[in-house]
């Protein structure tokens, strides 16, 4: 929509504005949808590794395994998944409060809303605007780019150790996985920065499917 459109639905102090009913509504459903986007996602995962591990190579798999076992690394494993899993949910819970806003469209790519720090709260009579990135032309490009990369290295922490330890068991189901998130995550700063919000979905899925496999791939070695 034009700038004006954008304008037209938001409140006084420039974001949308969310009545009482709406608000219930939405505690009602985010916590279905954040225990659904910390559970799906593993259990496709590890449903994936399993295939990877019964269907691929399994006796060399089951070697690196037992070589592990042999020396109670299984533990390292199991902490590993435990890391993963938290880097996961410190960033699908901000989403709660998220949807308590309603944000909308480029709008969301802000991670923290600003107030002008001032006594007098109001300009003429009115309440200020809090403050947001900007999300037009070649600035907004810039934001959104840099969205992304803020965006990668929130998730980058688990991802790392999953790599090293999940390859060490499954070397090229690792390293496949691992050039699936690094395409997955050039498409979402590519197409957030270019196209806004919407035209990230396609390498957030990505991206997150490599994880999520990774993931699985440490929970199976830990087996």
């Amino acid at each position: 929509p034009a700038m004006s459109e954008k304008r037209g639905l938001l409140g006084s102090r420039g974001l949308p504005e969310v009545s009482q009913e709406e608000l219930d509504e939405g505690d009602k459903k985010m916590p279905v949808m954040l225990v659904g986007m910390m559970l799906l996602p593993r259990a496709i995962g590890c449903g994936v590794a399993l295939v990877v591990f019964f269907f691929g190579g399994k006796s060399g798999y089951q070697k690196q395994m037992g070589w592990l076992a042999s020396k109670d690394l299984g533990y390292v494993y199991v902490s590993a998944v435990m890391l993963s899993a938290m880097v996961s949910w410190v960033n699908t819970w901000p989403m709660y409060f998220k949807g308590k806003l309603k944000l909308a469209g480029n709008l969301r790519a802000n991670m923290q809303i600003f107030k002008i720090n001032s006594e007098d709260d109001k300009i003429m009579g009115r309440p200020m605007p809090y403050v947001v990135l900007e999300d037009d032309g070649p600035v907004g490009m810039y934001n959104r780019a840099n969205r992304s990369l803020f965006h990668m290295n929130e998730n980058l922490g688990g991802v790392l150790v999953c790599a090293l330890l999940g390859g060490f068991v499954f070397p090229l189901p690792g390293m496949i996985c691992v050039a699936l998130f690094v395409a997955g995550r050039i498409m979402h700063q590519v197409g957030y920065a270019f196209g806004g919000y919407g035209k990230h979905a396609p390498g957030f899925a990505l991206s997150m499917l490599a994880t999520s496999v990774l993931e699985g791939l440490v929970v199976v070695g830990a087996l």
